[in-house]
């Protein structure tokens, strides 16, 4: 990805120029990095092609992932703690739905539906973020 790219997804998350990483953004994702992320909800699924997705793909490529090296599931709230069992991450994000855990790779946002309709919630999903990113290192 280009240092030009990568700009303009941050941009579009509303990113200010001042936090941009320094870092190298060609820098390859290691391919052992599994992250898992949960929508609660199959509402304008991101699992779907679609305006979610396309967020997604902008929102994952602001911490260098990408779909292939991440698992993108939707399943009900209730299964939660047994999907995580079955799928082993480094780090899992729950999208859509509140999460309370004690689990330091488990972490909780904004869906991408609802950032479409309310484009100051891309702070918090930006903060939430960061600690995905630093998990996953």
């Amino acid at each position: 990805m280009t240092i030009e790219n990568r700009n303009n997804y941050l941009d579009a998350l509303g990113i200010p120029d001042f936090l941009y990483s320094q870092s190298n953004p060609d820098k390859k994702v290691n391919p052992e990095v599994k992250c898992l992320i949960i929508e609660t909800t199959s509402q304008d699924s991101f699992c779907e092609p679609g305006e979610s997705q396309d967020l997604l793909i902008k929102i994952l490529t602001s911490i260098d992932l990408t779909l292939s090296n991440v698992c993108l599931m939707s399943i009900e709230k209730d299964n939660l703690d047994e999907c995580i069992r079955a799928n082993p991450a480094k780090a899992v994000l729950v999208m859509g739905a509140e999460v309370n855990s004690d689990l330091s790779f488990l972490f909780s946002t904004h869906h991408p539906r609802d950032i479409l309709k309310n484009n100051k919630l891309k702070r918090e999903v930006w903060e939430v973020l960061k600690k995905v990113k630093l998990c996953l290192r």
